[in-house]
């Protein structure tokens, strides 16, 4: 038998001893016996009788009697007052599964009762999906995965409808020289749309200005690694004439204009191609370059007198020149007057692997300009720097440069210490001490040697850093190694390509030797020794996007 509410429990023990005295009274002449109906009154809590006498009526004490639970047989009847279980009531939803995408970024979902009841709705996760709380009206706000859960309110009765946001992608850069990530959709951003054709994305006509770069993002993902997950100049469309990469990896164009870029899915891999709908007529104005870098604090020159000294002359022959005094540590490239910073002359100004052979730090065993991570030229050694470069030279736009000593140059050439620097250490942050450093191997000019225990799957490359005048290490880097900088040599199927770096295939002690002897052929030698119980990764996938 069920249990009593507590209401109905001390109405009725409140009867009982009413009643128990009311039954003593009935001895009495001057009382009588109370009488109550043979039928049963009922509700959900039990069954009992009524006083059915002119002397008590309801809200007396005494008024009923017999209160009891139900007594369930097979079915929802009671055994005694034939009292039927309501049904209890449900609720179904419209749609049980939803798929969204920045093409139908809204829907609404509805719920039908068998009962009565209020129904609010939730989202499990609203920064991918948000719900009206009355309304069960849908939004999308990014591609992610999210549940919304219909309940009746003061139960626990519910529903949900698992929702999915398709992934999108955008332009990032292209204008916007902050290079600005898309948390959700939504704002000023080209966004690619569906087109008939299952798999392939458009976007609208926009604007790009000459030389400008960009890459095709995934929306949502704003963390410093979004470039991991986006389609670089490496997935432009073999033979596209309006697409090129420039030397830092984007995609440029060569022309102001109006765009349109179409992203192909349906292959292996993403291919990116672009049409240039229409070209933007610049006023026709004398183009005047300078030198952009830390020695004026990477101000931008909007004027000829904000480049200063900076600012290169030109020639008759077409070229131009500058002379400029600059110092160790130094790092620049050249940028034209009056564009903005991600406006780069010459794919990425004048990247480090454009300079000319007969002044670039690779065959100059003085490192008077040496190269950065950033892609940027770097002063080795202080002086006078004569720079001569021809804008209109081609494809690669070569920078030459002489060098004159002054009163300000070291007396002696720079030196580089050369570390090891990857995953194993938190935001790649690896110290600049004997743990990581490549130490010069005695009789063997521009050899270095470390030994190191790695564990499978780390991604690593080499970073070089100058010596202070006092022998200590500036600990800035100056230069990277990635997987294109050298010839592999040795155990070399114990690493493998990992975008631009490099990646352990199992854990293990291993020996690097980098031969710099050689400018024009770097050397990395592999020696591995496997660890007892060491584990295997798998090869990643060669064209994965570049970091």
């Amino acid at each position: 038998m069920k249990k009593m509410n507590l209401f109905t429990t001390i109405a009725f023990a409140a009867a009982l001893t009413s009643c128990c005295g009311l039954l003593a009274a009935c001895g009495d002449e001057d009382t009588h016996t109370h009488t109550f109906s043979t039928d049963w009154s009922k509700d959900a809590s039990g069954h009992w009788h009524v006083a059915t006498c002119d002397d008590l009526k309801e809200g007396d004490e005494g008024y009923i009697k017999d209160f009891a639970a139900h007594v369930w047989g097979g079915d929802d009847e009671c055994d005694v007052c034939k009292y039927v279980k309501p049904a209890a009531t449900e609720i179904t939803l419209n749609k049980t599964e939803l798929a969204l995408s920045i093409a139908k970024t809204e829907d609404t979902l509805s719920a039908t009762l068998n009962g009565t009841g209020t129904v609010a709705w939730t989202s499990s996760d609203e920064t991918v999906v948000q719900v009206g709380a009355e309304t069960g009206a849908v939004e999308a706000l990014r591609p992610g995965t999210a549940t919304i859960t219909a309940t009746i309110t003061g139960t626990e009765i519910k529903e949900t409808c698992a929702v999915t946001v398709a992934n999108a992608y955008y332009i990032i850069g292209g204008m916007d020289s902050g290079w600005t990530t898309a948390g959700a959709f939504g704002g000023n951003f080209a966004y690619f749309m569906p087109t008939e054709t299952e798999g392939i994305y458009k976007t609208n006509s926009f604007e790009l200005r000459k030389f400008g770069k960009f890459q095709v993002a995934l929306v949502g993902d704003t963390t410093k690694d979004w470039p991991k997950n986006a389609f670089n100049g490496g997935y432009i469309r073999e033979g596209d004439a309006v697409l090129s990469k420039n030397s830092g990896g984007d995609i440029a164009v060569e022309k102001h204009g109006m765009y349109t870029i179409t992203l192909d899915l349906r292959g292996e891999k993403a291919v990116i191609s672009g049409v240039c709908d229409s070209e933007i007529k610049d006023p026709e104005t004398e183009t005047i370059y300078y030198l952009f870098g830390s020695m004026s604090n990477w101000a931008v020159a909007n004027t000829v007198e904000a480049a200063g000294e900076y600012a290169f002359t030109n020639n008759s022959d077409g070229t131009i020149t500058l002379t400029v005094e600059l110092t160790r540590g130094t790092e620049f490239k050249v940028l034209a007057v009056g564009m903005e910073y991600n406006i780069e002359f010459a794919e990425s100004a004048v990247p480090r692997n454009l300079i000319d052979k007969n002044g670039t730090a690779t065959v100059d065993t003085e490192y008077k300009l040496t190269w950065t991570n950033s892609a940027n030229i770097g002063v080795g050694l202080s002086g006078e720097y004569t720079f001569t470069l021809n804008p209109d030279g081609g494809e690669y736009n070569i920078l030459s440069y002489t060098f004159q000593k002054t009163d300000k140059t070291e007396t002696g050439p720079a030196v580089f210490h050369y570390f090891i620097n990857g995953s194993m250490d938190p935001d790649w942050n690896s110290p600049w001490d004997d743990t990581r450093e490549l130490k010069a191997v005695a009789g063997q000019e521009g050899v270095y040697e470390l030994t190191i225990s790695l564990d499978a799957g780390v991604s690593f490359g080499f970073r070089s850093s100058l010596e202070n005048e006092d022998g200590t290490v500036q600990g800035e880097q100056a230069g990277w190694f990635g997987y294109s900088a050298f010839t592999l040599a040795g155990n070399t199927e114990s690493i493998v390509q990992d975008n631009n770096n490099y990646k352990t295939v199992s854990k293990g002690t291993y020996k690097f030797t980098l031969n710099l002897s050689d400018p024009e052929n770097k050397t990395l030698t592999v020696t591995f020794t496997a660890d007892e119980g060491g584990t295997t990764i798998p090869e990643p996938t060669p064209d994965a996007p570049e970091a």
